[in-house]
């Protein structure tokens, strides 16, 4: 997601941690208040306001070489990432556009988003969605994770994913094992395959890629090579894949 403007000055007084140390040392005999180093620093703000200008423009340059690197990492790797052989997916075997979904079970956002992607995969499009799991809100995220991907060796991940992702509120175990046996999955089967190691290796391999990506929070999408951050509604989807075939 783009820091907006406001957040970046937000985080502007961090950059005078220097300042206050040097004021702090210069006056340790006379302890400062908190309303008097407010006032030191505000006052050399507003006798050097290019500090802000400067860090600002300094803090968008390396956001932008980091997009830039991101993008062209993107780029160059995006037909590994969308033909993972260990990584579940919908659709096509050779599609026209492929869609790589980052999400997490706990995320309301992203299911919210499970309606647009079904509705996708049942369209007139010719395309792939690749469904990376990315548990970052809390222990019952990975354990869904892990049953979802576990539940793909007895051949039922997308129904387990899209009542994973259809309950309100977060999950636990007990919601997580009945809502497998509701879709007649063997239980005991999916415990011991939760525990594969190949299964922690694809989990792995996501965080590692999402963190290569500076990928922070769900839902966040690769639609043909480019990301896109953040939920995105069935007609912004469509929009999105038919700017990628007009592209190609």
């Amino acid at each position: 997601m783009m820091i907006t403007f406001k957040r970046l000055l937000i985080k502007i007084p961090l950059l005078f941690i220097f300042l206050i140390l040097h004021l702090s040392t210069a006056t340790s005999e006379d302890k400062l208040t908190r309303e008097e180093l407010n006032e030191y620093i505000y006052e050399y703000i507003m006798e050097n306001p290019e500090v802000i200008l400067e860090s600002v423009d300094k803090l968008r340059q390396k956001m932008q070489e980091n997009s830039n690197t991101d993008n062209e990492f993107i780029e160059e790797n995006f037909v590994e990432m969308a033909n993972n052989a260990n990584i579940p997916f919908m659709g096509s075997d050779k599609p026209k556009v492929t869609i790589i979904e980052f999400f997490d079970y706990n995320c309301g956002y992203c299911k919210k988003s499970l309606d647009a992607i079904t509705e996708l995969l049942r369209s007139e499009f010719d395309l792939k969605v690749s469904f990376r799991e990315y548990p970052i809100l809390s222990p019952s995220s990975r354990t869904a994770a892990k049953a979802a991907l576990a539940a793909r060796k007895q051949g039922k991940y997308f129904v387990l994913h899209s009542a994973l992702m259809s309950m309100q509120g977060n999950l636990n175990e007990d919601k997580i094992f009945q809502a497998a046996s509701n879709l007649k999955i063997d239980i005991n089967k999916l415990k011991k395959d939760m525990n594969n190691i190949d299964i922690e290796n694809i989990l792995q391999e996501n965080e590692d890629l999402a963190r290569k990506l500076n990928i922070r929070g769900t839902p966040t999408f690769i639609i043909n090579g480019k990301l896109y951050a953040g939920a995105l509604e069935l007609n912004k989807l469509k929009t999105i894949i038919n700017e990628s075939l007009n592209d190609s």
